[in-house]
């Protein structure tokens, strides 16, 4: 999904995306038997309306299909807008070609989001398969459309107790797009050029729900900042990835998953639901000791994901961890994973963002390791041992340092 406004037209930024495209699409992911990747590609462009593209291999040009009612989104065409790229490479280079001079004389500046998504979505309920729709996208989408959004940059809201409704998102449109995308395999990864404020609060909320990723790059300049997008551009696109995955945790008695936190859906308390998964994601989950543990037995924990590979088949991944319990403190702080207790902080502080003022969240942050660390001061503190004063001098030093990035105020802008 391109954005055909004028402003990406005339910076170069839809040029460079095209050509690109010719040749990372060359390496798409493939399953590690397979000679070329199952993978089909389809393109859509768009500002205030959407133009869907036939590529079948057959066509001399590809076909350009107009939808202009962005409130009721179709898909105009379902044999040829997804196509087997190998097959069909010199319609989809001629369309990369053409693109560009396509819209060379457009001045219109507005474009719509939701309705962008609502169609790749629609595109793969056709097609019967899960997928990935990369969106790139510039500006604020103030065109008349579901998901259409205003500039809310209110900087008296910052420092207030009211400035939490700086980083939700404005409407309810993005939460349901995210809902139905989930539920039927589709993820969303953006990539964002904005020049001025663009609601990231309110865009991101799909791709953070649909297991995607959300690129930003401010005041894009092709001679400055062409060379960080296209090696993301690439990673994203060549990296193996799962579909549709529904994740369970169990545990054994003692325990449980009490919560969890990433680029999830949740429509139960057990049942973590992805429309993609791939090897830069990562799910923490927070368990509750609320029952008597067995020193000898341990404690067990089963992770089982059920996915849709590249190629279609489902698959069922399972892990099994065993795991020693102790009534000793000492232990417990020796075996400490200070990189997981980070990033369970600051999963944890950004899922409170949405609904505590940052002062409190900091205050929580500050407690919760402050009496981490007096109780490790209490129960385990020897000066004569060096593996305890390693774990406080690197707990401290990376607290410290996420406490400092709290300070700086990342502006959903």
């Amino acid at each position: 999904m391109i954005d055909v406004s004028y402003s990406n037209i005339k910076n170069g930024l839809v040029k460079l995306i095209c050509e690109e495209l010719k040749t990372v699409l060359e390496k798409l992911p493939k399953e590690e038997q397979e000679e070329t990747s199952a993978i089909r590609v389809g393109f859509i462009t768009y500002n205030k309306v959407l133009h869907f593209f036939n590529i079948k291999s057959n066509l001399a040009q590809p076909q350009m299909m107009v939808v202009t009612d962005v409130g009721e989104v179709f898909v105009p065409l379902l044999d040829g807008f997804l196509v087997n790229y190998q097959e069909s490479q010199s319609v989809i280079h001629n369309l990369l070609d053409q693109i560009p001079e396509m819209f060379a004389d457009s001045n219109e500046n507005e474009t719509v989001f939701a309705p962008v998504i609502q169609a790749g979505m629609e595109a793969l309920k056709a097609a019967d398969c899960p997928g990935k729709l990369f969106i790139f996208h510039s500006s604020l989408p103030t065109a008349e459309a579901p998901g259409k959004l205003k500039n809310r940059d209110d900087k008296k809201l910052v420092n207030t107790d009211k400035e939490k409704i700086l980083f939700q998102p404005q409407t309810n449109v993005y939460d349901s797009l995210a809902k139905d995308c989930v539920a039927h395999g589709c993820s969303v990864t953006l990539f964002l050029f904005p020049s001025q404020y663009v609601d990231v609060a309110s865009l991101g909320l799909v791709p953070q729900l649909t297991g995607g990723t959300l690129y930003k790059y401010n005041n894009f300049q092709i001679h400055l900042d062409s060379q960080q997008f296209l090696n993301d551009l690439r990673n994203d696109i060549e990296k193996k990835i799962g579909f549709d995955a529904i994740m369970r945790v169990r545990t054994s008695t003692g325990f449980r998953a009490t919560d969890f936190f990433g680029g999830i859906f949740m429509n139960n308390t057990t049942d973590v639901e992805m429309a993609a998964i791939d090897c830069d994601k990562a799910v923490t989950v927070e368990f509750k000791h609320d029952d008597k543990l067995s020193e000898d037995s341990g404690a067990l924990i089963q992770c089982a994901v059920l996915y849709t590979t590249l190629s279609g088949q489902r698959r069922l991944r399972i892990h099994n961890l065993g795991l020693n319990c102790s009534s000793q403190l000492a232990d417990l702080y020796k075996s400490c994973e200070t990189d997981a207790l980070i990033n369970f902080f600051a999963k944890s502080a950004f899922k409170a963002v949405l609904h505590q003022p940052l002062k409190v969240i900091r205050e929580i942050l500050v407690n919760q390791t402050a009496h981490m660390l007096a109780c490790y001061r209490k129960n385990c503190a020897s000066p004569s041992a060096a593996s305890q004063s390693t774990f406080i001098f690197e707990f401290i030093l990376l607290f410290t340092c996420f406490s400092m990035s709290t300070n700086v105020r990342y502006h959903f802008s």
